[in-house]
């Protein structure tokens, strides 16, 4: 009995024992990655040993290239928005994240409707935003040669981060918008940052732009209520309509008014160009932009892009026997009108992100494209951005018109998320969404601090009308049919611009 037991409690000792190792705490999968980053760094840059940054459990190495400009205050002084460059490469070279057009080229990963400029972040106290290795840079005081030197970013600053999965994150994707190449998880990458500019104030900043652009193509002029404060700076009162408007100075269809006037005079920075005549050469018609989208690829690089627009406009529309608005003999949409609309998205640096006209989609996108159609709209009813509520109802039918608005009346504080979608029927089917979705969900922190701090005067927006700017660009084989369906990124508080067309009645 005693052998017995002896060896029932040896045996139970045995199982223990194999409980208690299994129970033993284990190095995290995050502890064998630190460490062969650090194995890493010490084969292939032992001289940024020294510039090891903490960071909880982890941490990250950093090469600081350039410190940015001398007499600019830190990054890190206050909260602030940030636009900056950033690609990364996982530890073979691989690139997995790209904001360069050259790069993606490369990858044969580029594609038209991307617009390849900064990340625009908010960089606050507290992260929202960013990845957290990128928010740490930007944030914290970067400990250099051991800690003989202390550096902290400012404009123009040039860094290379090494940084574990932990403070980067992974990316699913096959190319297309953003996500370059798939990067599994637990896998370190380097990511090469540049800053290139910091704004206080997005609501001031992009209000200036706007202004900016409209005094630059054809004159700016504001209407406001009569008896405002606002008349001693230059605006004036609204002017009622009339059918002799070369009576009214002020009135929008009077060719010696500047051609962009407020939309609302309740509603600010929305502006309307009700004299845009897509067939004429005159100054406000032909646009200039004050800093123009740069690409050496096609459509972007093409110096006659904007004439063959025009051109296309004028045969689709018959846009040469366009009268103008103040000829034009028709009733106004009103609120309570159903209006046919073709229009070009843009943003203020040209760069078209939407249009549902053919013609310009083949120029834009290349030809896939699905067939575009016309945007039915009644304005009592909602359903788009407020900037279409405020403008269209005093839009003749058969009129040609441009907006122009801040970020308030459209998309406001979060943007829009980029995104690509790639369904194949009959075989199989993926999807996935662009790595910017990682970067830019606006959290919310900064949506319950900053944008409600503005809440009165930025008022609620109509997102989500465009989620399927270009429709589907489709490839059809004997077996497959691949679809892709693509919306571009349109980063918080970015002013928009609108060329439409209004169907005859």
């Amino acid at each position: 009995m005693k052998s017995t037991q002896r060896r029932w409690f040896a045996a139970l000792a045995g199982v223990l024992m194999l409980v208690s190792c299994a129970e033993d705490p284990v190095e995290e999968t995050s502890q064998y990655e630190n460490k062969a980053l650090q194995a890493w760094i010490t084969q292939h840059r032992k001289d940024l040993l020294d510039n090891f940054q903490a960071a909880g459990d982890s941490g990250y190495y950093v090469d600081v290239i350039d410190e940015g400009d001398a007499d600019a205050a830190p990054i890190s002084e206050k909260a602030q928005w940030v636009r900056f460059n950033a690609t990364a490469r996982d530890l073979d070279g691989n690139l997995v994240l790209t904001r360069n057009a050259a790069d993606a080229k490369l990858l044969n990963t580029f594609t038209r409707y991307t617009r390849y400029v900064p990340f625009y972040r908010y960089c606050g106290e507290e992260n929202s935003g960013l990845l957290e290795g990128v928010w740490l840079a930007m944030r914290q005081p970067l400990s250099l040669d051991g800690g003989a030197r202390e550096v902290r970013l400012r404009i123009n600053a040039k860094v290379d981060l090494y940084l574990p999965s932990i403070l980067f994150g992974s990316i699913s994707g096959s190319g297309g918008y953003e996500g370059e190449t798939t990067l599994s998880g637990n896998r370190p990458v380097i990511l090469h940052m540049e800053i290139t500019d910091t704004v206080a104030n997005p609501l001031s900043r992009e209000g200036d732009d706007v202004d900016d652009f409209c005094r630059l193509n054809g004159g700016l002029l504001r209407y406001v209520k009569a008896g405002s404060s606002e008349l001693s700076s230059g605006a004036v009162t609204i002017p009622e309509p009339s059918d002799n408007p070369a009576n009214q100075p002020n009135h929008p269809y009077n060719p010696a008014t500047p051609r962009w006037v407020s939309a609302c005079d309740s509603v600010a920075q929305l502006y309307v160009d009700y004299r845009y005549n897509p067939s004429s050469t005159e100054v406000g018609d032909v646009w200039t932009y004050p800093a123009p989208y740069k690409s050496d690829y096609a459509p972007y690089n093409d110096p006659d892009l904007q004439r063959k627009i025009n051109d296309a406009l004028i045969k689709r529309f018959d846009t040469d026997q366009y009268v103008g608005v103040a000829n034009l003999q028709a009733d106004s949409v009103g609120l309570d009108g159903s209006a046919k609309i073709w229009y070009i998205g843009r943003f203020l640096d040209g760069f078209i992100f939407d249009t549902n006209i053919d013609e310009v989609k083949e120029l834009i996108y290349g030809p896939g494209y699905s067939a575009g159609s016309e945007l039915s709209y009644t304005p009592e009813d909602g359903g788009l951005i407020q900037a279409f509520y405020y403008t269209v109802p005093r839009l003749k039918y058969g009129q040609w018109a441009s907006l122009i608005t801040v970020s308030t009346n459209a998309y406001g504080s979060s943007g829009q998320n980029g995104s690509s979608t790639t369904t194949t029927t009959g075989g199989n089917t993926s999807s996935y969404y662009d790595y910017l979705n990682y970067m830019n969900y606006v959290n919310s922190y900064y949506n319950s601090y900053y944008g409600g701090y503005y809440n009165n005067y930025y008022g609620g927006y109509y997102g989500g009308y465009y989620g399927n700017y270009y429709g589907d660009y489709s490839s059809d084989t004997s077996t497959t049919t691949t679809t892709t369906t693509v919306t571009t990124e349109i980063p918080p508080f970015t002013p928009l611009i609108f060329q439409i067309y209004v169907e005859p009645e």
